[in-house]
């Protein structure tokens, strides 16, 4: 038989502080409703919490997971009751400390320092703009 060589996962596969995909928000709520007993379960229930990050959206699958798997482990002889269940709050938003060192430094005086640097903020760029400008408002 052949040998089938996969290749190795990228770095920029999973990224903690991107936003999430519409297939992890999807998997998320299909978690949330199967961790409810049935009683507490309805089609269109609204979402009071959510997820932000990659992270965040990996820590709680694997918070609702064990939810599930606890809910589906057996009983104990007689016990039938069944409790009401509260969702876990959310895990905490992993901070991006490249992100916040790059929100503190773009200041408006470093943008237009940049803008200077590049060209773009002369006085003959200025005029040239507001020309373009009053062209697109006579239109």
């Amino acid at each position: 038989m052949a040998v089938i060589k996969v290749p190795k996962t990228p770095r920029k596969a999973f990224n903690t502080h991107r936003r999430p995909s519409a297939l992890l928000l999807g998997q998320i709520a299909h978690l949330e409703w199967a961790v409810l007993p049935a009683a507490q379960r309805q089609n269109h229930q609204p979402r009071t919490q959510t997820v932000t990050t990659e992270g965040q959206a990996a820590e709680r699958v694997a918070q609702l997971s064990m939810l599930v798997l606890a809910a589906n482990a057996p009983a104990a002889v007689g016990e039938v009751a069944v409790a009401p269940v509260t969702l876990p709050p959310l895990p905490p938003v992993p901070t991006n400390p490249r992100a916040e060192r790059r929100r503190a430094r773009s200041t408006k005086t470093a943008r237009v320092a940049r803008r200077r640097k590049a060209g773009r903020h002369t006085a003959t760029a200025t005029k040239a703009a507001e020309k373009a400008r009053r062209r697109r408002t006579q239109r």
